[in-house]
């Protein structure tokens, strides 16, 4: 679908995705129908199907929404120093505790309702996940130039890893809803990138 050229059209479109985020994160993608989405957000079925041809292209966008909210949280702290991660970790856990209500990770907690919605969308998950990583990676990468990580050192699978073992920690804190076991994942993620800090860091 086309996207929208006016203010009011990209306002009524980003008011669809808002709501549908909302919504999905706190009941489930299956159960959050159109109509749940078309109440929450104050526009008609007209307006939806203007913007989007069905439930799984909207599902597509809350995705990138989601998406965009952690990087949003997660741009507050430098990712290249030791301290910014160790911040970034601190504020993760209070968040669940504090602010999410132990409803978990934005984007991991619809990523896995996904898995048997088909390929496009499972794939459209992935790509959120890797850029996620990506922006870790970058981060570490920084680290690594600046000799705060040792040169043997792979970004690319301490961030994927980093990020493996939080949804981890989301997953069981939800479940449990407990903050405790995000702080033992969280703790055993920073051990293992601090595992690779340069000899000075030590």
């Amino acid at each position: 679908m086309p996207e929208p050229t006016t203010r009011r059209g990209k306002d009524t479109k980003g008011r669809i995705v808002e709501s549908a985020a909302a919504l999905m994160y706190e009941r489930g993608v299956s159960s959050t129908s159109i109509e749940d989405i078309l109440a929450a957000s104050g526009t008609g079925k007209s307006q939806f199907y203007h913007y989007f041809s069905s439930k799984e292209q909207l599902v597509a966008e809350v995705l990138r929404h989601q998406l965009q909210q952690v990087l949003r949280e997660q741009s507050r702290f430098p990712l290249d120093t030791w301290e910014g991660i160790s911040a970034w970790f601190g504020a993760m856990v209070d968040m669940q505790q504090n602010q999410r209500d132990y409803r978990g990770c934005p984007l991991g907690s619809i990523t896995s309702q996904l898995l048997d919605h088909g390929d496009l969308l499972r794939t459209q998950a992935a790509d959120a996940f890797a850029h996620w990583e990506s922006v870790l990676s970058d981060g570490l990468q920084a680290m690594q130039s600046s000799g705060l990580l040792r040169d043997d050192a792979d970004p690319d699978t301490l961030a994927e890893t980093t990020i493996a073992v939080l949804q981890g920690g989301y997953l069981l804190s939800s479940t449990k809803r407990d903050v405790r076991p995000m702080r033992n994942a969280l703790a055993i993620a920073r051990s293992q990138l601090r595992s690779y800090a340069s000899d000075a860091c030590r």
